[in-house]
């Protein structure tokens, strides 16, 4: 699978998300850095495919802090964000939420101090709520998850995501990840790829890129994946390191 992956690589595109897929998840989202020899293999696979995308809901700022890789492409927030050439491009009709998200923030910040270990991160154009630190996360973000709606309803943003003991609010100029990766195939003309994620809202990528030919769907595993997500995978790692190996394996191959 891999091997004819690699054998088109001038016209193949690369997808991935960062948290969870090139990072462990960690108690505290600032603490997550990429598995060893990431950006090493992520700069590989550039030079010899069409795109390499890391697509998140990190802000690109904090992707490049993260990501060594200068030929790789980084779509942050869902693709409210792009680095392309080097250059940082922010979707205009999105940044018109910038005051919106500010109040959400604020609103979060008050209305969920007494939520021990929720931790509210404030992303620039987006906001996150997590729960991972809590003594019982589960327990936190059933307490939670109304008044996160509440507020992102009442400051006219997007529907709220769930994720992996965490919550979002998206500007509703935001698409998802199936939005960003589609873009990218549109803008590249790549005909086939791969694609990997860990969570939820990866369905959505593995979709977009269901046209490619030969497309491959990796999905990074854990006792957290989401079933449906394990189906519809063609592999399945066990962890970001193993994926990483995974990538190293398809760039030996794109090198012969």
């Amino acid at each position: 699978m891999l091997d004819a992956l690699a054998r088109v690589a001038s016209s193949a595109a690369v997808f991935c998300d960062f948290d969870g897929c090139l990072s462990p998840i960690v108690p505290a989202p600032e603490d997550a850095r990429a598995a060893r020899g990431t950006s090493a293999v992520l700069q590989r696979l550039a030079q010899r495919f069409a795109v390499v995308a890391v697509i998140s809901g990190r802000p690109v700022s904090f992707l490049q802090s993260r990501l060594r890789a200068s030929d790789v492409r980084l779509v942050g927030l869902y693709g409210i964000e792009q680095r392309i050439a080097g250059r940082i491009v922010t979707d205009p009709e999105a940044e018109g939420a910038r005051a919106a998200i500010e109040e959400a923030v604020r609103r979060l910040q008050a209305d969920l101090r007494d939520l021990p270990g929720v931790q509210v991160e404030h992303k620039g154009l987006a906001v996150s709520v997590h729960f991972r630190r809590a003594r019982d996360p589960e327990a936190a973000q059933r307490d939670a998850e109304p008044i996160v709606h509440e507020i992102a309803r009442s400051e006219g943003l997007a529907e709220v995501l769930r994720g992996r003991k965490v919550l979002e609010i998206r500007p509703r100029a935001g698409g998802d990840k199936g939005d960003a990766v589609r873009h990218v195939i549109r803008e590249t003309g790549a005909r086939a790829g791969l694609v990997a994620g860990d969570d939820v809202g990866d369905l959505a990528s593995f979709a977009a890129a269901s046209g490619l030919s030969p497309s491959v769907r990796v999905a990074v595993g854990s006792e957290e994946s989401p079933p449906e997500l394990l189906r519809r995978a063609d592999i399945v790692v066990e962890d970001p390191a193993a994926f990483v190996a995974l990538l190293k394996q398809l760039a030996d191959a794109a090198d012969r």
